[in-house]
Order: structure tokens, then sequence, then C-alpha cells
């Protein structure tokens, strides 16, 4: 049951697929829930989101940009009233545009998250910097946003906040990995999760297991959204590179689970060789599982973690120092767990669910205050 003294704010979400930014928000609900808001969002009727809203009793409403982009602003205003709604916040850089627009054309308050570090249009900027409150989700993406013109004096650092608990969880027994792969030989795991797509930067990372020589299996958790041709062959030229890293190197894609904390459980290394990166979520996911962690130094990721204290960190787009910090971990399980223990440290003291909910509500609560 609502409580009669809460907030109803609905949350703009333009895709309805299960990434970085939807597994945020979905972790944030209860917290936002205890501080007196009721969410409920606004994204596509189908989808991977959708059924995890429904799963947490979360409202949902069908809303999609692609439906007709000339009518989104007025099919937007038109939701955020029919649902009462106080205030419009974007789940997404892209939607940051939409629910600018909307402010101006209607004066409702509205507030955006800014998880990319993209180039933007100068016609962009100024529908961004019409939010009253823009949440980016690390420095380097505030740095970049506010270089390109963004309002330095209405974009705020929010990290996420991650639930280490449910990392720590128990998950199943032993071993079930290995079996549901048919792996028998005694080779390392090493995982990846992400988009298959250039940023992401899959490539790097089969480059990199032609040139290391230990027994690794690769396992590749995530899939390719884009339909576009050149979307396609990347992603067939990254497993045909996968495929000469044999007989050491052996590649599982597994598509997109929705299992990742007893996967992580599962592991040995978390690798993630993206080329840029504002605050990968899937790092923090790692970290919580008190997980080794290599990565690459790009982007937000510096923000989370320490070369040599609680990961490996290298050079972005360089197969062969991602290989040597294969090498390096694999030859060296103490420091495996060295690296792990830190980064569970960190993500437990520096982004709890708690602290991310209270700045996420405190950005709210200034928009409206500033309507008042």
């Amino acid at each position: 049951m609502r409580r009669a003294d809460c907030h109803r704010v609905a949350v703009l979400c333009e895709y309805g697929s299960l990434n970085g930014g939807e597994h945020s928000l979905l972790a944030l609900v209860p917290a936002i829930r205890e501080r007196g808001w009721d969410p409920l969002v606004l994204a596509p009727p189908d989808g991977e989101l959708a059924t995890a809203l429904a799963d947490r009793q979360i409202e949902h409403h069908a809303f999609s940009i692609n439906d007709d982009r000339d009518s989104a602003v007025e099919r937007l205003a038109a939701l955020v009233e029919t649902t009462g709604a106080r205030l419009l916040h974007a789940n997404s850089l892209a939607m940051c545009r939409l629910s600018g627009r909307l402010a101006r054309e209607t004066g409702c308050p509205t507030t955006g998250h800014l998880r990319d570090i993209l180039n933007l249009s100068a016609t962009a900027v100024a529908d961004i910097n019409t939010n009253r409150v823009l949440l980016a989700v690390s420095h380097a993406t505030r740095d970049h946003h506010v270089a390109a013109g963004l309002d330095p004096d209405r974009t705020r650092v929010v990290y996420n906040g991650i639930d280490t608990g449910v990392f720590q969880a128990a998950q199943r027994k032993p071993g079930w990995l290995r079996h549901e792969l048919n792996i028998t030989r005694d080779s390392c795991l090493v995982a990846t999760i992400g988009q298959i797509g250039l940023r992401k930067a899959l490539d790097v990372l089969a480059e990199a297991a032609t040139l290391v020589n230990h027994e690794i299996d690769y396992v590749i958790v995530g899939r390719r959204y884009s339909q576009k041709p050149e979307s396609i062959a990347f992603e067939k030229s990254v497993f045909e590179r996968f495929s000469q890293a044999a007989p050491t190197g052996q590649v599982h894609p597994l598509g997109y689970r929705d299992d990742v904390p007893a996967l992580l459980a599962e592991v040995d290394v978390l690798v993630h060789p993206a080329r840029q990166e504002p605050l990968g979520r899937v790092l923090l996911e790692a970290a919580a599982s008190g997980l080794a962690i290599l990565a690459t130094d790009v982007g937000g990721t510096g923000e989370i973690l320490a070369d040599g204290r609680s990961a490996i960190l290298v050079p972005g787009n360089d197969p062969t120092a991602l290989a040597a910090g294969l090498d390096t971990l694999i030859d060296d399980a103490p420091l495996r767990a060295r690296l792990g223990t830190a980064a569970l440290a960190d993500v437990r003291s520096r982004f709890p669910i708690a602290a991310a909910a209270e700045q996420l509500v405190g950005a709210w609560r200034d928009a409206l205050a500033e309507s008042a």
C-alpha cells in the first residue's frame, strides 16, 4: 500500500533491455521507497526490464520514444499527468534530452542520470541543461560533459550503489558452472560481462586470448543489441578471433544471464577490457563478490579500483597489456585473493545502496524545491 505522504516520481527508461543503468535503478527501488518516494517506470512494454519490473511489483507504464518521435514530448507529458507523478527522472543520457524538452515545454520538474561518456551536439547539451538537476555516475563522466558545456552548477556526482549482501550470499553448489559448460580440464575461469559492441572492447580480449599461454576458459556474458551490419560483423570477427586461441583458450558465449551473482561466485577472474567506461556496474558487482579484477584504466574505473591494491589496471586498447595482466593473475592465487578482499572492502565502504538512494532522492527534493 502506498504511503499517504509519499512522492510519486516517474523514471524514464529508453530500452526494454536490462543493462547497467537498469540494474542500478532496480537495486535502488527498495531504498527509495524507504525514503518516502513511490517510483513508477515509463519504459517499452516488453523485454527483460518489463519482466523484472513485474517480478518486483514496480508500477510500469508503456512508453517508447520510437513509437513516434515527433509526439514524444506530448505523449510523455500526458503520461506524467495521468500517473500523478510530481517529477520525471530520466535514467539515461539520451532520455535526459527528452526530459529536458519536457521541462522546457511544460515546466514539469525533471532530473536526469548521465550514465555515458559521449560527445554531444550543442543542441543536445542545451536540451539536457534544461533539467533541474543532473547526476553523473563518476567524476570522469561529469568532467567530460561539463567541458562540453553542461551546466556545472546543476551537475553533481552520485555513484551507483551496490548491495554486497546479494553477492556474498551462498549461491549454488560449487562447480555447477563447469558442469553446465562441460569443462573437465583444470583451467582458469575468466568472465567478462557486458554488451557486445565496440566500446566494451571484447575484440581486445579476444586478441589477448591468443597471447596467453595458460589454459583459460573464457565465459562471455552479454549479447549484441544492435542490428547494424557493422555490429553483426564485429561480433562475428570477435568470436572468430577467440577460436584462434585454442587449444589453451576456450570460449563459452552465454548470452544474457539473470544469475550474475551465481556466475561471479564460480569464476576466478573478472576481466573488463572496455575502451570507455563511465562507471562499470559489473566492476562493482565483481568487487562485491570479492573477485580478482583485471580492467582497463579508462573513464571512471579508477574511481572504483586502485591498481595493485584492489585490481590490476592496464591501458585501454592494449591486448598485450591485457594478456600480461591475465598471466600475472593466473600465476598468483594469493594475489587474486588479496585483490578481491581489498575490492570488497572498498565497495562496502564507498558504494553502499543507502548512500546512493539518499543522494538520488536529495536531488529530487532539490528539484521540487526549485519549483515551490
